[in-house]
């Protein structure tokens, strides 16, 4: 009996030391588990921690090293740009004394549908539907002149010329000397007005044309009238000079 009960006691101390081994394994393990993970997890930061400087540090500098590079890039384009801006400028505005030239051609032409609508030929709307194309080329006109020549008095003048042009438009229509009531011009009365606008127009381009050194003659008539003129006016210099010049011997 004593021997059966030392015999069981053993058994359960036995059975009582391997069930506590094994727990004490188990934690054990459970722990070497945890800490291992957790060092795992401190190298893995801070061998991205130590990565991210080099990166952000290489990120910079590759783009400081692209950055030049666009900026070179952007400053070939802007000097091709403005170089093929120059070449359009002046292909644009080198011939814009010829083209004032032909704009005196357009505002005759003006004033023959002005005589045409005198006539009966021309209606008010066609002749005014003119007008407004020829409005919008002496604005282009005017654009032009101002880039070649900028200058305030010619944008005066070129602004009063558009003004004359413009107050040709039909109905023409006049106020009374006490400025009390409006009247409608008939198509002959109409004519003498837009005439006088026009001539007033053309003139001013002609002081344009004189004011840069050029002849703002435009049919063949005008180039020999203008080419007479000049003989004649030399040919009475050289009078002057030769009656001074026997004068002072006399």
């Amino acid at each position: 009996m004593d021997w059966v009960m030392i015999a069981v006691i053993a058994v359960v101390v036995l059975l009582g030391t391997v069930l506590s081994a094994y727990i004490i394994s188990n934690t054990l393990n459970n722990q070497m588990g945890e800490l291992y993970a957790v060092l795992v997890e401190r190298e893995l930061r801070e061998s991205s921690a130590a990565s991210r400087p080099g990166g952000t540090k290489q990120q910079k500098t590759s783009a400081t090293t692209e950055q030049p590079k666009k900026m070179s890039v952007s400053g070939v384009n802007e000097e091709e740009l403005i170089q093929k801006l120059r070449k359009v400028i002046d292909e644009k505005v080198q011939n814009v004394l010829n083209e004032a030239k032909r704009k005196k051609e357009r505002l005759g032409m003006l004033l023959d549908v002005a005589r045409g609508y005198t006539l009966g030929y021309v209606s008010e709307e066609e002749y005014n539907a003119f007008l407004m194309k020829v409005l919008a080329e002496l604005d282009e006109f005017k654009r032009l002149w101002l880039a070649r020549f900028p200058s305030q008095r010619d944008r005066e003048k070129l602004n009063l010329m558009m003004n004359y042009v413009a107050k040709t438009k039909l109905p023409v229509v006049v106020r009374s000397k006490d400025g009390k009531s409006q009247m409608t011009l008939p198509p002959e009365e109409a004519l003498i007005k837009i005439t006088s606008n026009i001539n007033s127009a053309i003139n001013i381009i002609d002081e344009l044309i004189e004011g840069r050194g050029e002849n703002p003659a435009v049919t063949p008539l005008e180039v020999k009238l203008t080419q007479e003129c000049e003989k004649l006016r030399s040919k009475l210099e050289k009078l002057e000079r030769q009656l001074e010049e026997y004068n002072a011997l006399t």
